[in-house]
């Protein structure tokens, strides 16, 4: 059986960039591609079963019919891709959870919102969700990213194990052969020595068992997180090094998670212009 990509969508036109960011990716390594719509019970209590049931038959159909057209676009633009769909009634979280369990699924790949409408929920609620709970991490796609590039990821890095662990993980579900950097933020007075970089660039390819890994930092200007945000940093670093994939751990004690005064999901929809990869490693 082949490895997936598991893609939910909405059909949303950001869903659709998500979808053809896995068949790219599943071209690339001769994956297959599996696209799933969740929708959800009507569970209103003073509704009768039979008003209930209609409509649930509503939903399904309505459900059913969105997702060939879906499929039929997808299909049309990847035929040589192994792809399947499918529509389920229930929460999405537990559903894609389930799934993961019993399939040999490599990502999961969801679009995000951009910086328009209410910042909150610009990522959407449910990709926040499944970057909170997924144990094997997801692949969120902006809405405005173009052409497909798989060559170089970057991990944002404060010098931690779960740094390499993140690492680790993605490198055993593509391989060595990407480029890997290791960017860091940081004020003019915390400056890491050249011996502590040198000593965990050989620490990470030790691990990996990789013959390179570069390492970049960005000095802010100004105090982090006040004047100039860690977001342009991050954005900074990403576009001078020419990161195709960033990596991020979700972690209390994480780099991202330590710097951000602000919430997870206005991070994203606000700044990150690449593929990023979320990882759950505590």
């Amino acid at each position: 059986m082949k490895h997936a990509l598991l893609v939910p969508t909405d059909f949303s036109e950001n869903a659709w960039v998500a979808a053809q960011y896995a068949a790219e990716l599943a071209k690339k390594y001769d994956w297959s591609v599996q696209i799933l719509h969740v929708y959800q019970t009507f569970s209103r209590l003073l509704a009768t079963q039979e008003f209930k049931d209609e409509v649930s038959r509503h939903n399904t159909n309505a459900a059913e019919d969105d997702m060939e057209i879906f499929y039929n676009r997808f299909k049309t633009a990847y035929p040589s891709i192994d792809s399947t769909a499918a529509c389920m009634e229930g929460n999405l979280n537990d559903i894609i959870l389930n799934l993961i369990d019993e399939n040999p699924v490599k990502f999961i790949v969801m679009g995000t919102k951009g910086a328009s409408g209410l910042v909150n929920v610009a990522i959407g609620s449910n990709t926040y969700e499944l970057i909170r709970h997924s144990p094997i991490g997801v692949l969120a796609v902006p809405e405005n990213y173009g052409d497909f590039k798989f060559e170089k990821i970057g991990v944002l890095t404060n010098f931690k194990d779960h740094d390499i662990e993140i690492l680790s993980e993605f490198v055993a579900r593509t391989g060595l052969s990407l480029k890997i950097s290791l960017l860091h933020v940081n004020e003019a007075a915390k400056k890491p020595s050249s011996e502590d970089v040198l000593f965990w660039q050989e620490k990470v390819m030790k691990e990996l068992g990789s013959d390179e890994v570069t390492y970049h930092d960005y000095e802010m200007v100004n105090r982090l997180d006040v004047r100039e945000p860690i977001t342009y940093a991050v954005e900074r670093l990403v576009e001078d090094e020419n990161i195709d994939v960033l990596l991020v751990s979700y972690t209390r004690k994480s780099f991202f998670r330590s710097l951000f005064s602000r919430s997870l999901p206005k991070i994203i929809a606000n700044k990150l212009t690449v593929p990023t990869y979320f990882k759950k490693t505590d």
